[in-house]
């Protein structure tokens, strides 16, 4: 047998130690007792979890709108996983205002509201919204003149956008094709006029047994300020070529014969002519008891379904000196609070993208944000279907936005206030007008 050396028996053992672990087969499975039937315990591959951002949003949208604007948050929720919206009803814009500045001051509250347009002054003020400045900056297509610069107004307060235009409206007058018929008016001259509105409401107004109560009334509009009564009502001033404010926001103007002679207009239809039913029965105008209404055009699609697309007759509200109406609808704000801003935009931005925003109007009557969306083909169609909705297109080159100053909540507030008064108790419309002006100036004091 062939003799080693030292140094070679220790590379011969290096190298058999070597050749061995070379043979041994490997194995993922770590080696135990040889029990029959044994499992090794293996670890199952693990899913990432998924972040879900869970947001609260507070809208105003009752009935049929409301169930618009809940199928919107439930379409968007199930398009995107990580970010779950969940929406609440918090009653009218007159008492969802209440709750919401009601939690914010006890430091809670939603991370998203709709709001009322001029809302966003007096919450800027307080601290309690989101400037979105920088959301809309970083998007080219919220940024351009594409959406409607009156729209753009409501959002705005001291040069920032604490807000997203959402719904946009105006007011009109609406009518009944068939008791127009029935009194033998012209079913395509509808007033154009206060005058002729108070002469063709008289007309519509039925009280065949004359015990003062008439069977048929001819025009209804809120009345009451819980209704929103100040927002029809500055239409009526601004026809009459009043004002609200002084011009640098410090004074009120609403008392002046242009206001009174608006309000008492009212009080004339509703007293003096008995055409305006102060206790109207409910949903008069679509139960064919009412022959004109004046309401907003949100409520077209609503109004159609009612009376039918046929009998519906719809048109610009009636002027006096000049022909003016509202600028209504609602936006969508982020509050201080919200948990996740980027996440809260994302809704936002969903919510008034060109797609979605074009069904939510076909669908409720309100018109598009965007003038590109008004001229698309989609929307054209619509307008064939539906010829009534040409109204809120051509009305917007007379709308009127209502002022985004804090003092205009509490002031709007004493009118809506002194209209109910001038109609429902025997307070002078003067009389009525002079008491909340006084109110009003320390308000904004």
């Amino acid at each position: 047998m062939l003799a080693l050396t030292r140094p070679a028996r220790l590379l011969f053992v290096l190298f058999l130690a070597v050749l061995l672990a070379a043979c041994v087969p490997a194995s993922s499975t770590p080696t135990g007792p040889a029990t029959p039937g044994a499992q090794f315990p293996t670890t199952p591959p693990q899913t990432p979890a998924i972040t879900v951002t869970r947001l609260t949003l507070w809208h105003a949208y009752g009935g049929a709108l409301g169930q618009s604007f809940d199928a919107l948050v439930q379409q968007f929720n199930q398009t995107h996983p990580t970010i779950q919206v969940e929406s609440s009803y918090g009653g009218t814009l007159f008492t969802m205002r209440e709750k919401l500045v009601t939690a914010l001051a006890a430091k809670s509250g939603p991370d998203m509201a709709q709001i009322d347009q001029f809302w966003s002054s007096e919450l800027a003020d307080a601290g309690a919204l989101v400037s979105l400045d920088d959301f809309i900056a970083g998007d080219a297509s919220l940024a351009g003149a594409d959406i409607w610069d009156k729209a753009w107004q409501t959002a705005s307060y001291q040069g920032k956008r604490w807000s997203m235009p959402f719904a946009l409206s105006n007011i009109a007058l609406y009518y009944n094709k068939a008791l127009f018929q029935k009194a033998g008016l012209d079913l395509d001259q509808p007033p154009v006029t206060w005058e002729m509105l108070a002469a063709i409401a008289r007309q519509l107004t039925l009280d065949a047994d004359q015990n003062g109560t008439p069977e048929q009334w001819g025009i209804t509009m809120p009345l009451k300020a819980n209704e929103g009564n100040v927002y029809y009502w500055l239409a009526f001033l601004w026809q009459n070529n009043g004002a609200l404010f002084s011009d640098d926001f410090k004074a009120v103007r609403f008392d002046e014969a242009a206001g009174v002679e608006a309000l008492q207009f009212w009080v004339d239809l509703a007293k003096k002519d008995r055409s305006l039913p102060l206790a109207p029965p409910e949903n008069g105008f679509e139960g064919g008891k009412v022959g004109m209404a004046i309401a907003s055009t949100a409520r077209l699609s609503a109004l159609r379904k009612a009376l039918g697309p046929d009998n519906l007759g719809m048109a610009p509200l009636p002027g006096h000196k000049r022909t003016a109406t509202g600028v209504g609808g609602a936006n969508l704000a982020i509050l201080s609070r919200a948990k996740d801003q980027a996440a809260a935009w994302e809704f936002i931005r969903w919510m008034t993208s060109p797609e979605t925003n074009l069904a939510w109007s076909i669908a409720s009557g309100y018109l598009p944000l965007r003038q590109s969306v008004v001229q698309s083909a989609a929307y054209q169609d619509y307008l064939k279907q539906t010829p009534q909705a040409q109204v809120i297109l051509d009305q917007m080159a007379v709308a009127v936005v209502r002022p985004n100053v804090p003092a205009y909540t509490p002031v709007s507030r004493e009118i809506g206030l002194a209209i109910e008064a001038a109609l429902f108790t025997d307070i002078s419309a003067q009389a009525a007008l002079t008491a909340a002006a006084a109110k009003a100036a320390s308000a904004i004091k």
